[in-house]
């Protein structure tokens, strides 16, 4: 493991899952592509009727995970409307999380080509760049997102991660703070912005943004492992002394041992950093005791200086010429 004398990051630590997928679009755009209609076989009986039932029971399967039931729902309102972008956006969600990355990629293209300023087509663009390890162009997709939808706070929560990633705290700051007023009731918007706080050395605004995604999620062992480690990377923790430190983080690391149970793996570093926080301790109080010894022993050397000096004999008075 890393010394403790090292850069901030350092340290294996828990990032902040990205956030979720598939927003929601209301607006109806174009007319229909009948190569398009081949290419993901939706069907024709139902052309020309409202397509925005079949996109919201499509959207409610999606979000129970039901991806194949959400892909024929979406098709049956593509069936309606073969440029719906929602019903698009559900689809190509659907393929991603089925891990038909190709088939996702194709119909997000579809829908940007339809849509340019579609802020979920950017975010779920950003995903798929993440799958090929694609940083650079997750982060430009995840940018782009926030760009046409300023108020998508998703795309602003993925942002923030890929700068924390790159360690370009600033901007995950503010990619952050906008993700927290946008979604003030996600745990995971405010896990990155005390991740970014932390990047920069700002204990206490990172370990109240690592509470406030608490009070969010009580059960988030991420963030007890994330005030763990911002007790222990600190040199120094304002207003306690370096073994209250110490104390605290073995407190929130034993939490989140406690809160991960059958989850915790065989490499997980937990155990590494609570054996190190006892060793700082032990370290601290053997100087404290050797200072105290040092002090004592000052101490004595002087009262018995002052003591000596007491006993001494006046000296005689110097004799005087005549």
């Amino acid at each position: 493991m890393m010394s403790r004398q090292s850069t901030v990051n350092s340290r294996q630590w828990k990032r902040a899952l990205i956030a979720g997928l598939c927003g929601v679009v209301t607006a109806v755009i174009g007319v229909g592509s009948p190569a398009f209609a081949k290419k993901i076989e939706v069907p024709k009986e139902t052309k020309g009727s409202d397509p925005a039932p079949d996109t919201a029971a499509a959207r409610d399967l999606y979000k129970k995970g039901r991806y194949e039931e959400a892909i024929r729902q979406s098709k049956l309102a593509l069936g309606r409307d073969e440029r719906y972008v929602p019903a698009l956006v559900v689809m190509a969600n659907s393929y991603f999380h089925l891990k038909k990355y190709e088939l996702s990629t194709s119909i997000a293209e579809m829908a940007k080509a339809i849509d340019p300023n579609n802020g979920e087509i950017y975010n779920l663009i950003g995903f798929i760049a993440l799958t090929r390890d694609d940083r650079i162009s997750a982060t430009a997709a995840f940018k782009k997102a926030t760009e046409v939808k300023e108020d998508f706070g998703p795309a602003w929560l993925n942002l923030s991660a890929q700068y924390l990633q790159s360690k370009n705290y600033d901007g995950a700051i503010e990619a952050a703070e906008k993700a927290v007023k946008l979604e003030p009731n996600s745990a995971t918007a405010y896990m990155n912005l005390g991740a970014a706080y932390r990047g920069k050395l700002r204990y206490k605004d990172a370990d109240a943004a690592f509470k406030k995604a608490l009070d969010r999620d009580k059960s988030s062992s991420d963030a007890y492992f994330n005030l763990g480690i911002l007790y222990l990377d600190a040199k120094e923790y304002p207003g306690i002394d370096l073994i209250a430190k110490e104390n605290f983080a073995i407190n929130y690391l034993n939490r989140y041992k406690q809160l991960a149970g059958a989850k915790l793996t065989k490499d997980d570093p937990a155990d590494l950093y609570i054996e190190e926080a006892k060793k700082a301790i032990d370290r601290e109080q053997k100087k404290v005791e050797r200072l105290k010894k040092q002090q004592e022993r000052n101490a004595a050397k002087a009262a018995a200086d002052a003591a000596k000096a007491a006993a001494a004999p006046p000296a005689a008075p110097a004799e005087q010429k005549k």
